[in-house]
């Protein structure tokens, strides 16, 4: 009976090396969603931190308002804060209701607040749209995370089921198997299950990370709405 040396070479590197072809082509596709998955997460990582740092310092001061139409040069000031942009397009779709409902001479005064308060449900749609892009944006990329936290445990267990297959196929012109013959083979196959986990626990982590943050600008996002309805139907009332 043939006899196989033991190795005690446990490093990293050899034991990739001495995997199959197979299971190197798995380990090189886990390799490639890992990259991408961490590219990822620091992109986002940074990108809601961001995003949190200014969304508080404006609403901070926009607390203080006595009214949106008092804080709109401030928002001007900060265009590119979530915050800002819905103050901005909520405020140009009051003025151009508002315009149009001036020009419509033949109604008095009341007549002309009625149906302003009627068309408040238009700037609350204008605010959905602008918020609904701006959470594109933010998931955008987000989906690759749940695909690599679901794919990647299998592309392992694949792997792995292979290679042990590759190892029972190999000896079963051998008329004595002991343990010292297959477990080579077995060890190396159960590899791409652990590279698989590696890969996708980070993954599954930081969608649920993300998910969570989106869920919490969105409902920041739906308060702020609120807010800047109340300010306008205020301001119709008041004229």
């Amino acid at each position: 009976m043939t006899t196989y040396p033991l190795v005690n070479n446990t490093s990293i590197i050899a034991i990739l090396w001495g995997l199959g072809f197979f299971a190197k082509i798995i380990i090189l596709t886990l390799i490639f969603f890992s990259i991408i998955s961490w590219a990822i997460i620091i992109k986002k990582y940074f990108l809601f931190k961001k995003i949190k740092k200014s969304n508080d310092f404006l609403y901070r001061y926009f607390q203080e308002r006595r009214s949106i139409f008092e804080f709109a040069n401030m928002a001007n000031e900060y265009p590119k804060n979530l915050l800002s942009k819905l103050i901005i397009v909520a405020l140009n779709e009051w003025q151009k209701l508002n315009i149009e409902n001036k020009a419509n001479s033949q109604l008095n005064s009341d007549e002309k607040t009625h149906k302003l308060l009627q068309l408040l449900p238009n700037i609350s749609e204008t605010l959905q749209r602008t918020a609904s892009q701006e959470l594109e944006k933010m998931e955008q990329n987000v989906s690759f995370l749940a695909t690599t936290g679901s794919v990647s445990p299998f592309l392992g267990l694949l792997g792995t089921v292979w290679g042990i297959l590759s190892a029972f196929l190999s000896v079963r012109h051998i008329p004595v198997v002991t343990l010292q013959v297959i477990a080579p083979g077995i060890s190396d196959a159960l590899v791409t299950t652990v590279v698989g986990l590696l890969v996708a626990i980070p993954a599954v982590i930081a969608y649920n990370y993300f998910i969570g943050k989106i869920k919490n600008i969105s409902d920041e996002i739906d308060r702020w709405s609120l807010e800047i309805i109340g300010d306008i139907r205020k301001k119709i009332v008041e004229e």
